[in-house]
């Protein structure tokens, strides 16, 4: 198991895009979460946390720790992603592995624009 860890480290080392691929979406996945972090306010008022046309009273409401929840996603789809990348690299994907890390840092930025209109919705007031 450590045989096979170094050698798809030093695999990914010495290829240069990828591992550039590999940072960035490193670095997009943990300035995702320290953005969700920073903009969550902690308070005993409810949030509206999801909306429909179907209810009588269109926005529900959650504790403020719900969006918490959104935290938890972005380190697993780093864990994920980045695990995926290095195994698609490792078995000799290197395209597939490419492609991957740019659909990745496509749903990142996806992401950021999803949550920023869930926490413009949940602190409604």
């Amino acid at each position: 198991m450590k045989h096979i860890f170094q050698t798809t480290l030093k695999q990914i080392l010495a290829d240069r895009p990828v591992l550039l691929l590999l940072f960035g979406l490193l670095i997009g996945g943990v300035a995702y979460i320290m953005y969700v972090a920073f903009n969550l306010n902690a308070s005993d008022l409810q949030l509206a946390t999801r909306y429909t046309s179907f209810g009588e009273t269109h926005f529900y409401r959650e504790k403020w720790w719900y969006l918490l929840s959104f935290v938890g996603f972005g380190m697993l789809f780093i864990i994920a992603h980045i695990t995926m990348l290095a195994k698609l690299h490792a078995i000799g994907l290197r395209q597939l592995a490419v492609a991957f890390a740019w659909l990745s840092l496509i749903v990142l930025v996806l992401m950021f624009v999803y949550t920023y209109a869930v926490l413009g919705i949940a602190y409604l007031n």
